[in-house]
């Protein structure tokens, strides 16, 4: 759905979807939802004066929120780079950001999440996505996360607002999956196989991995490197 193909709405205005037709993820990734059964929603920010070279602040703030709304009830969230959502190495969560520009600054972005709620199964093998009800084996109301999320973007968002920017990049690098962990990655250029150790991001969003063979710190754009598995001991 697009907010802003007719009207401009305020700032904070929400929209919760039942159903999806068409649902995308990054760069032209699919997210598909059976209906009625997980959070699909799209919410309108105006982040006046956001430069081109601080947009991925947004896809951070959005996946802290998604955390902050989440941990206490379920623990072992982590932030697999740049925005999606895992729990137990599944993925839980995708966070697809569309921004309008005037100039060089951000008019408006569209943050749209697709969070697996009720769905007990899924025909993608390959992508091994989770839900929080086969998490807890309990159905959950939609409507409540929903609130519980977007009061947590209010807050993460504010903090940029309040010009915290180191609080909230720490708070990523933090959460990230698999940090410092060492892993067996594939660099899609190259189709190099090794063996990683991720050391965080830096301010544009890049992807910092030690390679462990040689000690470089090796920087990757999104689809560019592949998570592949742990490696054999």
């Amino acid at each position: 759905m697009d907010l802003l193909s007719k009207s401009t709405p305020p700032e904070g205005t929400a929209v919760l979807a039942d159903i999806q037709t068409e649902g995308r993820g990054q760069i032209g990734s699919q997210w598909l939802s059976e209906p009625g059964k997980n959070l699909l929603c799209s919410i309108l920010l105006y982040p006046d004066g956001l430069h081109a070279d601080d947009q991925f602040l947004l896809a951070q703030i959005t996946s802290l929120a998604i955390l902050d709304a989440l941990s206490p009830e379920f623990p072992g969230l982590a932030i697999k780079w740049p925005n999606d959502i895992y729990l137990e190495d599944r993925k839980l969560a995708g966070i697809l950001i569309q921004n309008q520009w005037l100039g060089s600054t951000i008019r408006s972005s569209v943050i749209g999440i697709g969070l697996n709620i009720n769905q007990r199964s899924f025909d993608l093998p390959d992508l091994q996505p989770h839900s929080l009800t086969q998490f807890s084996g309990m159905e959950h109301d939609i409507n409540s996360i929903f609130h519980r999320v977007c009061h947590a973007l209010e807050i993460r968002y504010h903090q940029w607002k309040q010009g915290q920017f180191v609080h909230i990049r720490s708070a990523y690098q933090k959460q990230l999956y698999l940090l410092d962990l060492p892993f067996v990655f594939e660099e899609c250029k190259t189709n190099r196989i090794f063996i990683g150790t991720i050391r965080g991001v830096n301010n544009l969003g890049t992807l910092r991995v030690e390679d462990l063979s040689t000690g470089r710190i090796l920087t990757f754009q999104h689809k560019e490197i592949k998570y592949l598995c742990k490696p054999s001991s």
